[in-house]
């Protein structure tokens, strides 16, 4: 049965397009997904802690809003904390769009902007982005269009190139009537941090998370910084309580830890990343330049056959059989840890090695 046949109401959403992943069988090395560090074996034992009270009453978020902007020297009016950072995309495009309003964006990026922007009625202008470098000129172009919104996601998902701080400051400047909105979920991975840079920008809005080198992909927190203005935009445009109060215990006290561990992670992280991509440079494929935790590759050849062949490895790795131009690339998070990338190499090498070998005989 489809959304067309269905009977009874109709929505304007077709209700096949919605997001779907497939579950991942237990004991999987799960690398599809870009996940972090995983926390500490103890982190969640301050909700037992903080007994049934905890469950029973509606969360507040203050607290952990006020934790926030001492993480980022902000004043606790520059903060809004949201359920993961695709909760503050998502009332982005709630708050500041309307039908025929314009959102220009990089393609391919995160792919649930899309579905962001066509359900508030959005219009979309995506600017191709496939190499290293930023297209700046191509973005100054299409903001002359006047859009609502500026979408920059950096490091980019699913190629792993960065912008940097000239780039964000020349495209706040060349609109500077269009909310510019700067994805920064992978940030710690990255060769910089841009939050200063973008916060000294009224019309720019950066938006981080927990879920990657925090390790919190579980709780769905994540936190906004801009203009109080357009943090009350965005409370507007968001439920009463958008977290739970487990996830809000859970990242608070993960903050109070402090970040060192989150500093051995990201360390570890690049230094899998440079070992992965010099392994399938070595293989003769090409591995986009990464300031995330994962990497990318164009593997030469349709790559749903190879996520097969790594499931039956016994690792999940993402393809992207339904999105123009990604057809032939596999995104492979790194693990994070040594028996993992261990694994992971043995597996890329004899599965990518092993296509390889057949183009050659």
């Amino acid at each position: 049965m489809t959304a067309a046949t269905t009977a009874g109401p109709r929505a304007r959403v077709d209700p096949l397009t919605a997001y779907t992943r497939p579950p991942v069988p237990k004991g999987v090395l799960k690398l599809d997904a870009n996940e972090g560090a995983y926390p500490a074996d103890d982190l969640a034992s301050v909700v037992a802690t903080e007994g049934p009270e905890l469950l029973r009453r509606y969360p507040t978020i203050t607290d952990l809003e006020q934790l926030f902007a001492a993480y980022a020297g902000v004043d606790e009016a520059r903060v809004i904390a949201t359920a993961g950072a695709g909760d503050a995309l998502d009332r982005v495009c709630r708050a500041y769009l309307t039908p025929g309003r314009k959102v220009v964006l990089p393609s391919p990026s995160f792919e649930m902007l899309d579905r962001y922007v066509r359900v508030a009625w959005g219009e979309l202008l995506p600017i191709p982005w496939t190499t290293p470098e930023f297209p700046r000129s191509a973005f100054l172009d299409l903001v002359k269009q006047n859009p609502a919104v500026v979408f920059l996601v950096s490091p980019n998902n699913p190629t792993g190139a960065a912008i940097t701080a000239d780039d964000l400051r020349a495209i706040a400047h060349a609109a500077p009537g269009a909310l510019v909105v700067l994805d920064h979920a992978y940030v710690e991975y990255a060769d910089d941090d841009l939050t200063t840079v973008g916060l000294a920008e009224p019309n720019v809005l950066v938006v981080r998370t927990m879920s990657k080198a925090w390790g919190l992909a579980g709780c769905r927190v994540g936190y906004a910084l801009g203009a109080p203005e357009v943090l009350g935009a965005l409370r507007a445009a968001g439920p009463s309580y958008p977290l739970a109060a487990p996830s809000v215990a859970i990242a608070m006290e993960q903050l109070a830890r402090g970040d060192a561990a989150v500093a051995r992670h990201v360390d570890r992280i690049r230094g899998e990343r440079a070992a992965l991509t010099a392994e399938l440079q070595l293989l003769g494929l090409q591995p986009f330049p990464s300031q995330a935790n994962f990497v990318l590759v164009d593997c030469g050849r349709p790559a749903a056959p190879l996520r097969a062949a790594f499931d039956a490895a016994g690792i999940r790795v993402r393809d992207f059989p339904d999105r123009e131009g990604l057809e032939q690339c596999l995104r492979i998070t790194l693990p994070g840890f040594e028996s993992g990338f261990d694994t992971l190499v043995a597996a890329v090498r004899a599965v990518l090695g092993a296509y390889d070998s057949e183009e050659s005989s």
